[in-house]
C-alpha cells in the first residue's frame, strides 16, 4: 500500500525561502549544534512550510515521519567561526594577549570568558557573522541557490527526479 502525503507546491517554496533573512537560515541550525556531539541544520517542513532546527548526533537517524530538506548545516566537527573572524583586528590582538595572560589555568571557553569582560554578546555576533558568511558565500546569486533548494524540493518529493533528464514528450 502507499501512503501519500501532501507537500507545498513550488510556488509556496519559492514565497517562503524569499521572505526568508539569512539570520532566520542560521539561526536554528546553530541553535541545534554542539561542537562535537550534534550537527544543526536548518530544514524546511515540506508538509506545512515551516523552517526549524534540528539537532542529529552522529550515527543518529533524522525522523523518517518528517518530509524536510536541509537548507543550512553546521556540522558537529567543525568551528563555524574562526577566532580571528570573530573578533576585530584591535579586539583579536587583545584576545591573544588575555588568552595567554595565565597558560597553566584552564578556562574551557576562554572566548566566553573574554567577551563577558568585554561585553561583548557572542551569540549575536556569531549569528551575524554565520548570516553574513551564508549571504555572501550561499546567496551572493540568489538564483543559483534557490535552484540548489529546489532540486533538494524535487527530490524529496520525486524519487528518481533529475534535473537535467528530459524525457522525448518535453523537446
Amino acid at each position: 500500500m502507499n501512503e501519500y502525503v501532501e507537500v507545498i507546491g513550488v510556488e509556496h517554496l519559492k514565497t517562503v525561502l524569499s521572505a526568508l533573512t539569512p539570520e532566520e537560515i542560521v539561526k536554528p541550525a546553530y541553535d541545534n549544534w554542539i561542537v562535537g556531539i550534534k550537527t544543526g541544520h536548518t530544514v524546511l517542513n515540506l508538509e506545512n512550510g515551516k523552517i526549524y532546527g534540528l539537532g542529529i548526533e552522529l550515527n543518529q537517524l533524522p525522523l523518517a515521519d518528517n518530509i524536510y530538506i536541509e537548507l543550512y548545516t553546521i556540522n558537529s566537527h567543525e568551528e563555524p567561526i574562526s577566532e580571528e573572524e570573530f573578533f576585530s583586528k584591535h579586539e583579536y590582538e587583545e584576545f591573544l594577549q588575555f588568552s595567554s595572560d595565565d597558560p597553566c589555568e584552564y578556562i574551557p571557553d576562554v572566548i566566553s570568558e573574554f567577551c563577558e569582560m568585554k561585553g561583548i554578546d557572542e551569540y549575536e555576533r556569531t549569528i551575524g557573522l554565520l548570516a553574513y558568511n551564508f549571504e555572501k558565500n550561499e546567496q551572493t546569486n540568489y538564483n543559483m541557490w534557490e535552484s540548489k533548494v529546489l532540486n533538494k524540493y524535487y527530490d524529496a518529493i520525486y524519487e528518481n527526479h533529475n534535473p537535467f533528464e528530459f524525457s522525448q514528450s518535453s523537446l
